[in-house]
């Protein structure tokens, strides 16, 4: 095709015909420019095809990581809420006559907490190599990004709550015996002693220091859920587009 439009144009010019070779040559400066413009074109279609599989696959990855911790999740409000039911049943002892030889172990007990883990791979990933605006959906992107701002509080909350709350406050008060345990000959745990009201009154604020700690880890925990869900249904929603 190159070498006809060579021989119009040697032809025009031997013939003497100028304007028809004008009108020539700005017509082949068109087809040229089209032809550029078609190429532009086809890489631009190329690349925004491309970026749509790229988007896609991210949307996945995030779906996957939310699922999974929508179940981490989970699981911390249930330990939460296991916790809860334990402090609940050692209020019995409070009781005069109720047996107090296992208390010291279930007070023990009580000084275990349960680390929040925050599943954030693909957003650490995203946040590294400056792919988020793969996600072409500004409301969906900052959305996402809301959610993570969300997920390090919850992270950062539990943490301090698990710190301060259980830790250093209820793990001193559960060592340092401050309801005046005693062990027999034996060596176990004597059975019969008697609280004092003021012992009594301690134990009973101890306890609720420590549930204080589990119920605000829970009621974060499931706002958490929520805004866990309702995430995968956007994403799902995106991703049916």
């Amino acid at each position: 095709m190159v070498s006809a439009i060579r021989k119009i144009r040697k032809r025009l010019l031997e013939q003497n015909r100028f304007k028809r070779y004008i009108f020539y040559a700005i017509g082949e400066i068109f087809l040229v420019v089209i032809g550029i413009l078609i190429a532009l074109q086809i890489n631009t279609w190329s690349k925004e095809n491309q970026n749509l599989k790229l988007e896609k696959a991210l949307l996945e990855d995030f779906k996957s990581d939310l699922i999974i911790q929508k179940e981490l999740i989970n699981e911390q409000i249930d330990y939460e809420i296991g916790m809860m039911a334990q402090i609940d049943s050692v209020r019995q002892f409070m009781r005069p006559n109720f047996k107090k030889a296992t208390l010291p172990q279930k007070l023990h007990e009580l000084t275990a907490r349960r680390t929040f883990k925050a599943n954030r791979a693909t957003f650490n990933n995203m946040i590294a190599s400056g792919s988020v605006n793969l996600i072409s959906n500004a409301s969906l992107q900052n959305t996402i990004i809301r959610y993570f701002q969300r997920l390090d509080y919850v992270e950062s909350v539990v943490n301090n709550n698990n710190l301060f709350m259980v830790d250093s406050n209820f793990g001193e008060f559960a060592s340092n015996n401050a309801m005046g345990f005693q062990i027999d000959k034996t060596g176990k745990f004597v059975d019969s002693i008697e609280f004092t009201n003021e012992q009594r009154y301690l134990l009973d604020m101890q306890l609720r220091y420590r549930n204080g700690a589990s119920k605000s880890i829970t009621a974060i925990s499931e706002v958490l859920l929520g805004l866990t869900d309702e995430l995968i249904n956007t994403i799902d929603v995106e991703l049916k587009q």
